[in-house]
């Protein structure tokens, strides 16, 4: 009787576990449907499709002339209450050659990735009669040093006029005459007085006659078509100025240098900065003796010049 009792009891255990299960899996089932149900509806909700408006374009015949024809979306395009477009702006005067009684003398020019601000213009007023170095930023009259270039100087004179200087003139060029091509050239008088006053004694000493280095210093633009001088730097740091663009016919050339020296120090001073050539180019007035520290091909040299 016992054991009948027991498994009754067994019996009505399992069930009861059994509809508890049930009940169990229909309302997880319902909580489920019901989260999918939400998240659906959530999402219908604030999906919405965006609101595309055409472009309006101008019918002005003047603004159809000035719309880009290989492009049927570029502008102008008219708002849809018929504005046209705005105000256009003036256009900067063009760029020219300054109008003020200037001359470019030489350029020592600073190349990329050189700082473009230790870039010098030696600019000569003509009225004022003076001559002087200028850097970016300095002021020039009414104008502004804008920008130095290899061969130019930009002048910025405010309200978007910008003026320039060639450091080397480009005239037309004269008409040839035969009668006058046939007749022998005049000898260049600099290459003469180059010939006369500069003399070598050894591989790197040279006598030079005071005359002859006078004349050189009163013609700056000689010594600017000669070369090309720009700045030289060893391990971010200046390091002289390097002679480029030499012609066998230039003073540098007549005085033992060649194409690719860097100048490194003049008398002791080192050419570090504009300053010191700019002091080194005044010492040069009175001077009897130069000693030029140069490197060619990575060795150190040193040119001797005996002024007489």
């Amino acid at each position: 009787m016992e054991r009948l009792l027991r498994w009754y009891l067994w019996t009505v255990d399992g069930v009861v576990i059994a509809l508890c299960m049930i009940f169990l899996a229909r309302a997880s089932s319902t909580v489920i449907e019901r989260n999918l149900l939400s998240r659906g509806s959530t999402a219908t909700q604030t999906w919405r499709q965006p609101a595309t408006t055409a472009p309006v374009y101008t019918k002005e015949v003047e603004d159809i002339l000035k719309r880009n024809i290989f492009c049927s979306t570029c502008p102008p395009i008219v708002s849809e209450d018929g504005s046209g477009p705005g105000p256009t702006t003036a256009a900067a005067p063009p760029l020219q050659p300054t109008s003020l009684n200037l001359k470019l003398l030489a350029i020592m020019f600073a190349p990329r990735p050189t700082d473009p601000r230790r870039s010098v213009a030696i600019i000569r007023d003509n009225d004022g009669k003076s001559a002087g170095p200028y850097y970016i930023g300095s002021q020039l009259r009414a104008a502004t040093i804008d920008e130095i270039a290899a061969d130019r100087v930009y002048l910025d004179f405010g309200g978007g006029r910008r003026e320039y200087l060639d450091l080397l003139d480009h005239p037309r060029p004269a008409p040839i005459d035969p009668v006058t091509a046939a007749l022998p050239k005049p000898a260049d008088p600099l290459a003469a007085e180059l010939d006369r006053g500069i003399k070598k004694l050894g591989e790197h000493t040279y006598e030079v006659q005071r005359s002859t280095l006078d004349t050189l210093l009163g013609n700056m633009p000689a010594l600017a078509v000669g070369a090309r001088i720009v700045p030289e730097a060893k391990d971010g740091k200046p390091a002289g100025f390097r002679l480029l663009s030499l012609r066998p016919d230039v003073p540098f050339t007549k005085i033992g240098l060649q194409n690719g020296d860097v100048v490194a120090a003049i008398n002791g001073l080192d050419m570090n900065s504009p300053d010191e050539a700019l002091l080194a180019y005044t010492k040069l007035k009175t001077a009897n003796h130069l000693s030029v520290a140069i490197l060619r091909n990575g060795q150190k040299i040193t040119k001797d010049y005996n002024i007489r």
